[in-house]
């Protein structure tokens, strides 16, 4: 799949090792930038990763969750635009509510759906919360 945008500089973080190998490999198949970690505590400070235009992170992790992550980023890039994938909405509307500049994913993701979201995300300031 080609991409029809400018390339995205994108920090994806989730746990399974097979979903994010692959999904990042797509990505960078697409012309995208990815930095791709298994968990928040592996990524470098954030300050120090230079520029990032999307975060992508899986909602349950090991020790901590992508609210969590999302929360941390947020604080030091607010115009990022964030997505939160998940298998399990149940219980997440209320966080989702306090959170504005998050995006809802379902898991299991489809690469036509992410592809739009991204290019979404990188063309429309209203796409970002």
């Amino acid at each position: 799949m080609a991409c029809d945008h400018k390339p995205t500089s994108i920090l994806l973080v989730d746990d399974e090792h097979s979903f994010r190998d692959s999904l990042a490999e797509m990505l960078r198949d697409d012309g995208h930038e990815v930095l791709a970690y298994p968990a928040p505590a592996a990524i470098p400070p954030l300050h120090t990763l230079g520029r990032v235009e999307l975060l992508l992170t899986d909602y349950e992790m090991p020790e901590t969750n992508g609210l969590i992550l999302a929360d941390s980023f947020h604080a030091q890039h607010p115009t990022v635009p964030i997505l939160l994938a998940t298998a399990y909405r149940t219980g997440l509307d209320a966080e989702l509510a306090r959170r504005p500049f998050l995006r809802l994913v379902q898991k299991p993701i489809s690469y036509e759906t992410l592809h739009r979201l991204i290019h979404e995300c990188a063309v429309s300031p209203s796409a970002r919360g």
